[in-house]
């Protein structure tokens, strides 16, 4: 998947589990919506021509050499360790939230790319093997179509949050 997709799978798992929380700050609502975006880019990192990779050469060649591309920073069981630490670690309930946020983001990355022809190692480091949930190849039309619905349902959410209509009620008055 292309960061444009990702972008708008972090936006969209983000929105609908802030509204989930109650009663959450605008700061908390920002911290926690900017942690799932970059999240939702962060494991492309593992590449230089992705987009998050262009903007970190230096740390993208380092890291694909070190752990080649959709390894170990496309470990779901990575990830889960270092979220475990990171929340017994943290007190700073800001912090907290955006870390929250950010691990949110990088799930949704994983979940969409589970779904493309290369799949993903959802058990590394302990099997190397790849598991894909579906056939999308990396900006092909399908993917294009993918994004679209993810734009349209997070601007479905954010008109459903501003209440100027409800087709889905997301929220309650």
């Amino acid at each position: 998947m292309n960061y444009k997709t990702h972008i708008n799978g972090g936006i969209l798992v983000g929105l609908y589990v802030n509204l989930q929380m109650s009663n959450t700050s605008i700061i908390s609502t920002g911290v926690f919506l900017g942690g799932a975006v970059v999240g939702s880019i962060f494991p492309d990192i593992d590449h230089k021509n992705s987009y998050i990779g262009k903007k970190a050469k230096t740390i993208s060649k380092a890291i694909n050499k070190f752990a080649g591309h959709r390894k170990l920073f496309h470990a779901p069981l990575m990830y889960l360790l270092l979220y475990s630490i990171s929340i017994g670690m943290i007190n700073d309930k800001l912090l907290l939230v955006g870390i929250k946020g950010l691990f949110l983001g990088v799930l949704s990355h994983l979940l969409l790319d589970s779904f493309t022809i290369g799949g993903l190692p959802w058990f590394y480091p302990l099997s190397k093997k790849k598991f894909s949930l579906g056939s999308v190849k990396t900006n092909s039309k399908v993917e294009d179509i993918l994004c679209g619905v993810l734009i349209f349902i997070n601007i479905v959410i954010v008109l459903d949050i501003l209440h100027i209509t409800s087709v889905f009620t997301f929220t309650q008055k």
